[in-house]
């Protein structure tokens, strides 16, 4: 029976874990658009923004790897580990800026706006939620669910696989929802970003383009490195909701609270 409650726990617990990283950022989505008449390709900008950065990084990652094997850069185990990882934080938040920076200047639509700055950073942090996160893991708890009841005497699949679903079915229930909570202040912290290069455009200054590769780079290079060394998950996640915390008080420093409800009423708003 102690069993049984605690598959059914886990099972509770990961769909709240899809509903945050998956449906949160489509109802958010849908709140832009239907309050604030922010259209559907705005919000898609800022999506595509992150399908550009990760072909980027990976094309980076391709030259980098090859160098290695080359024996061009003579980076062997724990060196290697370290500088991919730092390459990946390094170039997540310097791509991510200037790709979401150009778009904002060049793309010809009005979106220097609160409303399209915050449609582009829901598409980007919704994007990166539902692939990173969302979809792996409904594709392994479809696996899981499939096999609940696995027989390793009768099934087809390999033994490995059969040990790594039971070993799935083992995870504590509150594993996914604290994950659920630092996709939720990773999401806050790509907005905040997103706010951050629009005062680009409203108080004339690209430092601040410096202040949102920044933001970026200590939230996501503290996250990985706290984890790297070993602090334990729950204390990684807190600082995450900490760093959230901060976030939305830099949010609030910028005046990103301050929408124009009119905005949202009559005629739907055309951003050109």
């Amino acid at each position: 029976i102690r069993k049984e409650v605690m598959m059914f726990l886990l099972i509770v617990a990961i769909t709240i874990s899809l509903l945050v990283t998956i449906a949160l950022p489509i109802a958010a989505g849908f709140w832009l658009n239907s309050r604030f008449r922010v259209p559907w390709r705005v919000i898609t900008y800022g999506a595509l923004g992150y399908f550009i950065v990760q072909a980027l990084i990976r094309l980076v990652f391709s030259g980098f790897n090859n160098l290695v094997q080359n024996e061009t850069l003579a980076l062997t185990g724990e060196a290697f580990t370290t500088a991919q990882i730092f390459l990946s934080v390094f170039l997540g938040a310097l791509l991510g800026v200037l790709v979401r920076w150009l778009g904002m200047k060049f793309l010809n639509e009005e979106l220097d706006n609160l409303e399209a700055a915050y449609g582009i950073g829901v598409g980007y942090g919704g994007a990166e939620s539902i692939m990173l996160v969302g979809l792996p893991l409904l594709t392994t708890f479809i696996t899981m669910l499939s096999n609940m009841n696995i027989d390793q005497q009768t099934s087809s699949l390999d033994p490995a696989v059969i040990q790594q679903i039971e070993e799935l079915w083992q995870v504590p229930a509150y594993i996914p929802i604290v994950g659920s909570l630092e996709r939720i202040a990773s999401f806050v912290m790509h907005i905040t970003v997103t706010i951050l290069i629009l005062q680009v455009f409203t108080r004339g200054s690209k430092l601040w383009l410096g202040a949102a590769f920044g933001l970026e780079l200590v939230v996501n290079g503290l996250i990985v490195a706290l984890a790297e060394v070993g602090l334990q998950y729950g204390w990684v996640i807190l600082v995450a909701l900490v760093l959230m915390v901060g976030n939305l008080y830099l949010l609030f420093r910028l005046r990103a609270f301050e929408f124009d409800i009119t905005k949202g009423q009559g005629e739907e708003k055309e951003i050109k």
